[in-house]
C-alpha cells in the first residue's frame, strides 16, 4: 500500500520558513545563554564518533540553533506527514538532513516500512561519524515517553546517547499534549547535557534509563529558570490535573 501524505498548505509553509528561523535567530541574540553539563556537550560535539542528541519534542525549536555548532552533517527524522513537511521547511536554512519515517504502528505496515527506511538512512550515517537528533516521544507523544526506535538505533550503531534540554525564563507553554516551551526575547536561558549513555544490554532498561535521563535534564533546564515542573506521573494518571498544574512563564 503506498503511504498516504498530505502536503501542507503551501502559504503556511512559506511563512513558517520566514517566521521560524527569525524567531530562532532572535532568541539565540537576545538570550544571556549558560550551558549546564558542558563537557558533555563539548565530548558530543568534538567526537570521531557518531553521536545521537536526544531531547523532548516540546523543546525543538532551540535544540535546531545548537546544529551550527557542531561540525558535521546532522541529521533529524521527521514523519512524513504534512507535519513532518513543515518542520522541514521551516527549519530548512540550518543545514539539517532529514530522514522521512514514522514511528512504529502495528497496525500501520506501510509507516512502519518508512521507518524501517528511516532508520537505515540514520544508521548509515552514524557509521560515517555524523549526528543524529531525536526526539523520543514525537512526533505524537505519549508525552515524554521514549520509544523503542532510539534504543535500537544506539544499540545497532554502537554510538553514545547524549539527553538534551533547554529552558528560557521568559516562556509560553502552549496547552498541545506536548506543552511545547516557546522561548521569548530579552530573557535569559540555559542548555542542559547529560552524560553519554551506551546501549549495550538490555534495550527495556536502556530505554528507561534515557527517559529517565531525559526528564532529568529537562527539570534541571526548567528549575533553573524557575518554572514549576510538574509530577507527570500524576499528570499521565490524571490528565485533568495538568490544567491545573499550570507551567506559568516567570
Amino acid at each position: 500500500m503506498a503511504i498516504k501524505s498530505s502536503k501542507p498548505n503551501p502559504f503556511l509553509a512559506w511563512c513558517l520558513g520566514i517566521i521560524v528561523p527569525a524567531w530562532i535567530r532572535l532568541i539565540r541574540l537576545t538570550t544571556r545563554w549558560e550551558v549546564i553539563g558542558e563537557e558533555n556537550f563539548e565530548q558530543a560535539r568534538t567526537s570521531d564518533k557518531g553521536m545521537i542528541v536526544v531531547f523532548w519534542h516540546s523543546r525543538i525549536l532551540m535544540m535546531v540553533d545548537q546544529r551550527r555548532l557542531f561540525p558535521k552533517r546532522f541529521w533529524f527524522m521527521i514523519s512524513e506527514h504534512r507535519d513532518g513537511e513543515l518542520i522541514a521547511r521551516a527549519v530548512k536554512g540550518f543545514d539539517i538532513s532529514f530522514a522521512r519515517g514514522s514511528a512504529r504502528n502495528p497496525r500501520k505496515k506501510a509507516k512502519n516500512k518508512s521507518g524501517s527506511n528511516a532508520l537505515r538512512t540514520l544508521l548509515k550515517a552514524l557509521r560515517r561519524g555524523e549526528g543524529v537528533g531525536l526526539t523520543p516521544d514525537g512526533p505524537r507523544g505519549p508525552r515524554e515517553k521514549c520509544h523503542a526506535g532510539i534504543v535500537q538505533l544506539a544499540k545497532l550503531s554502537g554510538v553514545p546517547v547524549y539527553p538534551a534540554a533547554y529552558a528560557v525564563k521568559r516562556a509560553h507553554f502552549f496547552s498541545t499534549w506536548d506543552r511545547f516551551h516557546l522561548p521569548l526575547p530579552f530573557s535569559r536561558g540555559c542548555y542542559v547535557y547529560g552524560k553519554p549513555i551506551d546501549v549495550t544490554g538490555d534495550e527495556e532498561e536502556a530505554r528507561q534509563q534515557i527517559e529517565q535521563a531525559l526528564r532529568d535534564v529537562t527539570s534541571t533546564a526548567d528549575r533553573r529558570m524557575g518554572h514549576l515542573v510538574p509530577d507527570l506521573q500524576q499528570v499521565q494518571a490524571a490528565p485533568g490535573a495538568e490544567e491545573r498544574k499550570t507551567i506559568s512563564p516567570s
